[in-house]
């Protein structure tokens, strides 16, 4: 399922007005949708029999996405593992502070890490800057919240917000003042935003080997913590209790309304319980709220970027997103752009590959980022990869890099219900992922100075592949630990 195509002529009627209210550099910047919300907030307005200047002030796009130039790329997290003298120099910085109750002592990767963010975050924020303030001059009191709800944590009070991952702040300004703006040289686009949608339709470990391997291995995640940036995750199930804790609401809606969709994911990576447990069930949950109850409610890309670069500054190990923002690009937009550097310093980002196959080219963006772990769907005994699935090429992935249990008519997957217990969790990609997020904790677990991506070349080394299906399909194949 490919996304409707915007006709021409409007296309065209539209960037002309836009130009016409706020100037040929805001024109030459924004793209097709920005134009076509813009002209078509204008007409809802009535703003037609207005003057220029009326138009803009009174029609502005909901929100506005303000890209800049990529810089240089971040440094990646080097491979400490093979660095001489390593090991040595890890042992005496965790004699420092033992493992508590969390089984993960002090690293001394996570300073490596911390030092690689900071600089990164540094050096965006001074691009992003001079422009970052300029809007918020030019907004002026419009949009301020009043004093009675500042610090309230449910609602944003900021005109403006940045994201450094990707380069790029969200803005509730009014057109005038992006107008001005939009002539700044690191400004390079103009957008809307667009919502996330979950990459499911409302697990078997055996074929992964998993139950073998942790009867082999011992490991379970114990000091591993996993990002699950989805719907809100029912802190009080029984098999999650205690190891689950809400970061941030990047919705409308507030906390205390906890989701299917959230509550399965984080029980496939992290559920303990003695005859359904999760593939690492005693990592440690992190949930960003990304997605609400209603569809209309869910965060947009680029709250799923700051939520992803929350997880990387909370110092998570592995990221689940089991959630797309439309179609896969070329690897360049802002949702890769974020995926991509978020990996590159230090944090596995384990993507969905969408729910829109079989078609080739179908699968959801980010998944287009060329470093991240992207997870296609089987049925639950792994002999087959699900119609639904998303295919590849995206950008330069030829495919998932991966296929995992994700359930489909047949069979679907069994997982945590947000009431207690566990039952029918529905179909999609987005349950595939989750097996591999718990995979990467248990290894995460055995080796916790491996980069992200060593961390795919173990998954991808040991995946089995699954006969007559093609590389845009399955990938490696099907992630394995036997």
């Amino acid at each position: 399922m490919s996304a409707p195509r915007n006709d021409p002529d409007e296309v065209r009627a539209a960037r002309a007005g836009l130009r016409a209210a706020l100037g040929g550099r805001a024109a030459e910047k924004a793209s097709d949708a920005y134009c076509l919300a813009f002209a078509r907030r204008t007409r809802t307005l009535g703003a037609g029999a207005l003057g220029p200047a009326t138009a803009a002030t009174s029609a502005p796009v909901a929100a506005t996405v303000v890209e800049f130039g990529g810089g240089a790329p971040v440094p990646a997290l080097p491979r400490l593992t093979e660095r001489p003298g390593w090991a040595q120099q890890r042992a005496a910085v965790e004699e420092l502070l033992p493992g508590g109750t969390s089984g993960a002592p002090v690293r001394l990767r996570t300073a490596v890490r911390q030092k690689l963010v900071e600089d990164a975050r540094a050096a965006a924020l001074r691009a992003l800057g001079e422009v970052y303030q300029e809007v918020e001059r030019l907004a002026g009191s419009l949009l301020r919240p009043p004093p009675a709800v500042l610090g309230d944590p449910q609602i944003p009070t900021a005109v403006t917000a940045v994201c450094w991952l990707n380069r790029t702040l969200r803005t509730f300004a009014p057109p005038e003042a992006l107008a001005e703006v939009a002539a700044a040289e690191a400004v390079t686009a103009l957008d809307v935003p667009r919502r996330l949608s979950a990459d499911a339709d409302v697990p078997n470990h055996r074929c992964l080997g998993l139950p073998a391997f942790q009867e082999r291995t011992g490991l379970t995640g114990r000091g591993v913590t996993v990002a699950v940036l989805d719907g809100e995750v029912a802190l009080t199930h029984p098999a999650l209790a205690g190891r689950v804790v809400q970061r941030r609401n990047h919705t409308p809606e507030a906390w205390g309304n906890p989701s299917p969709h959230g509550t399965a994911v984080a029980g496939i990576i992290a559920a303990a319980d003695p005859l359904d447990a999760g593939v690492a069930p005693e990592a440690r949950v992190t949930g960003y709220k990304v997605l609400a109850t209603a569809p209309a409610g869910h965060a947009d890309d680029f709250g799923g970027a700051v939520a992803l670069q929350q997880a990387l500054e909370d110092g998570a190990d592995v990221a689940n997103c089991s959630w797309g923002a439309g179609p896969a690009g070329d690897g360049t937009g802002r949702e890769a752009r974020a995926a991509d550097t978020a990996w590159r310093l230090g944090l596995v980002v384990v993507k969905s590959a969408g729910n829109r196959g079989p078609g080739e080219g179908t699968m959801t963006t980010p998944a287009d980022a060329p470093g991240i772990l992207v997870v296609g769907a089987t049925a639950l005994d792994g002999g087959r990869v699900e119609d639904y699935s998303s295919r590849g090429p995206a950008g330069p992935k030829p495919g998932p890099d991966l296929v995992a249990p994700g359930g489909g008519r047949a069979a679907r997957i069994r997982c945590c219900l947000v009431g207690g217990g566990f039952g029918d969790a529905g179909a999609g990609t987005s349950y595939a992922a989750p097996h591999v997020s718990g995979i990467a904790a248990l290894l995460l677990q055995a080796e916790p100075d491996l980069v992200p991506d060593q961390v795919r070349e173990r998954l991808r080394a040991g995946a089995r592949p699954l006969p007559g299906v093609p590389e845009a399909a399955q990938g490696a194949g099907l992630v394995c630990l036997a």
